[in-house]
Parts: C-alpha cells; sequence; structure tokens
C-alpha cells in the first residue's frame, strides 16, 4: 500500500511541475503584450551590418551584461534614480539574445544614450576611473577604435523612441 501512496505523490508531483512548467513556460507566447513590438523595440531593430548592431556583438563578447542590466523595473529604487521608462515586453521582441542581466554591479544601461552623449561613453570606456573615481569597471582600452565606435553606438542607441518615431509607429 505504501508503494502504490509513493507512486501516486510521485505521479502527482510531475504533473504538477509540468503544469507549472507549461504555464511559466509556453503561455507568456501567446500573450499579445509578449510577441506585439513597441516603438522602442522598433527603434532599436537594428540592420545587422550597422554600427549599433556590431557594438551590441562587442557588448556580449566583453560580457558588459555581467555588470549591468537592462531593464528599468517598476519599483520605487528605478523610478527614483530615474533612469527611464520603465520596459515593457514588447521593449525586446527583436533582441536576441535578451540582455537583461541579473546583477546591477554597474547602473542600468537600457536608456543610457539618453543620459550621457557620445565622447563621455568613449572616454569612459577608455578609462572609466577617470570619469568615475572609484570605478571598478575595467578599462576597454585594448578594444580596437573600430569595436570602441561600435560600441559607443550601440550605448547611445539605447534610449526611448523619440516622439516622432512613437507617432510613425502608432499609424
Amino acid at each position: 500500500m505504501v508503494e502504490r501512496s509513493a507512486l501516486a505523490i510521485y505521479i502527482a508531483a510531475i504533473v504538477l511541475f509540468m503544469m507549472g512548467a507549461f504555464a511559466t513556460i509556453i503561455l507568456p507566447f501567446f500573450d499579445p503584450d509578449m510577441t506585439t513590438p513597441t516603438a522602442n523595440a522598433e527603434a532599436r531593430n537594428y540592420a545587422p551590418d550597422s554600427p549599433e548592431a556590431k557594438g551590441r556583438l562587442v557588448y556580449i563578447a566583453n560580457g558588459c551584461n555581467t555588470c549591468h542590466t537592462q531593464y528599468v523595473r517598476p519599483v520605487k529604487a528605478d523610478v527614483a534614480m530615474n533612469l527611464g521608462p520603465v520596459t515593457v515586453p514588447g521593449d525586446y521582441v527583436y533582441d536576441k539574445p535578451h540582455l537583461f542581466g541579473s546583477n546591477r554591479t554597474g547602473p542600468d544601461l537600457m536608456w543610457v544614450g539618453s543620459r550621457t552623449n557620445a565622447q563621455w561613453n568613449y572616454q569612459h570606456l577608455k578609462n572609466p576611473q577617470k570619469l568615475v573615481p572609484g570605478s571598478i569597471m575595467p578599462k576597454y582600452d585594448y578594444l580596437s577604435e573600430d569595436d570602441l565606435n561600435n560600441l559607443v553606438s550601440y550605448l547611445m542607441s539605447l534610449k526611448p523612441a523619440t516622439n516622432a518615431q512613437a507617432a510613425a509607429f502608432n499609424k
């Protein structure tokens, strides 16, 4: 009798796990908010050979998402820091792979293009401690000039869609 009860519990556990996995992994693909691009996503839908797309590859290759997130959360801490608009799932429709990050050792970079300028980003990548004393960010002075410029182009593209882009998208 004990073996039958254990088997029933084991089967019930597997069924419950499968239901949870289905609800967590499969069902979101049927939610239009998850699969419909926003104006922000359209603004960041880079042509494959563009400097922004190449810079994104440099960002990934150097593990920038290890220390930086690209996700403004709807919590007081993010809103109080004035990082930019809270992100929504549609903002990431074209991101492959997604670069949410999981740890904020450095600042969130989702909308960094609207908070800084290209020259500042370039100098910061070459020598972060010069611009932000005490920064633990490593120097990226070993990158080629082309890679640095592409990375700066990518960082500068990380900003909310302009009103004109949003209006064109919503037509």
